[in-house]
C-alpha cells in the first residue's frame, strides 16, 4: 500500500480522495485538528511538523488562497502573505520530507486556471500560482527520473474555500453558464485526477499542468 503525505487534508477535495480511494494509506496534516495526524500542525513553523519513520510514495498540497481584490486594493502584505502559504509553505515542507520518498514518487501541487488566463481581480492569486507553476516544472527537471511533479489547475470548484463565492443560486447560475460544460465542478472531479496522477496509470507522466476546468482555460463559446 502507498504512503501518501496530505498537506491541507482538511480541504474538501482531500476528503473527498481519501473517502473515495481507500488503497492508499494517508498521513494527513491540517492546522484542522480534525482532519490531521497531529495537533496543532502550522505550514509556516518547522517544529509542529512531524517525524516520520516510515517511506512515502506520494505527495499532495492543498493549502491556497482565493484573494480576489482590485489591484489597488491589495497591500504589500496581501501579496506576501499569498505567496507564504501557496510557495513557501510548499517549499518548507518540501525540504523537510523529501529525503523521506521512495524513488517513483508522484508531486501533486494546486495552480489554478487564472494563471493559464487573464482574469480580473486575481493579480495575486495568479502571481503565486504562477510561481507554484515554475517550482513544479523546475523540480521535474531536477529530480528526473526519480521523482515525479504535477500541476492540477481547475477553475473554481465547490468547496469549503469557495463557499463564500457559490453564496447564493443566482451566483451559481451566472458561473455555470461562463463554463463551456455549464458546471461548477465538485471535489470528486478534482480527486479523481489526483488519484490518476499518484498511480501507476501516470507513470509516464510529469512536468504538466493539468487543467481541470470544463474547458473554461481553452475554450471561448
Amino acid at each position: 500500500m502507498k504512503n501518501i503525505m496530505l498537506v491541507g487534508a482538511s480541504s474538501s477535495a482531500a476528503q473527498a480522495l481519501c473517502k473515495n480511494n481507500k488503497k492508499y494509506n494517508y498521513i494527513k496534516l491540517s492546522r484542522n485538528n480534525q482532519f490531521s495526524d497531529i495537533n496543532n500542525f502550522d505550514i509556516t513553523d518547522e517544529d509542529t511538523y512531524i517525524n516520520l519513520d516510515l517511506k512515502l510514495d506520494g505527495f499532495v498540497y492543498f493549502p491556497g488562497t482565493i484573494n480576489l481584490r482590485q489591484f489597488k486594493s491589495l497591500k504589500e502584505k496581501d501579496f506576501q502573505n499569498d505567496f507564504e502559504v501557496n510557495v513557501m509553505g510548499l517549499i518548507r515542507i518540501l525540504k523537510y520530507y523529501l529525503n523521506n520518498f521512495n524513488e517513483g514518487s508522484s508531486f501533486v501541487f494546486f495552480s489554478t486556471v487564472a494563471a493559464k488566463i487573464g482574469m480580473p481581480f486575481h493579480t495575486s492569486v495568479s502571481m503565486v500560482k504562477s510561481a507554484l507553476n515554475g517550482l513544479c516544472i523546475s523540480l521535474s527537471a531536477e529530480y528526473a527520473p526519480k521523482f515525479r511533479f504535477n500541476c492540477i489547475s481547475p477553475s473554481l470548484f465547490k468547496s469549503e474555500m469557495s463557499s463564500r463565492f457559490l453564496r447564493n443560486e443566482k451566483y451559481i447560475e451566472n458561473l455555470r453558464e461562463k463554463n463551456p460544460l455549464k458546471k461548477i465542478g465538485s471535489p470528486n472531479d478534482i480527486s479523481s485526477m489526483i488519484d490518476f496522477l499518484l498511480s501507476d496509470q501516470s507513470r509516464w507522466i510529469t512536468a504538466q499542468n493539468i487543467s481541470v476546468d470544463g474547458g473554461m482555460s481553452n475554450l471561448k463559446l
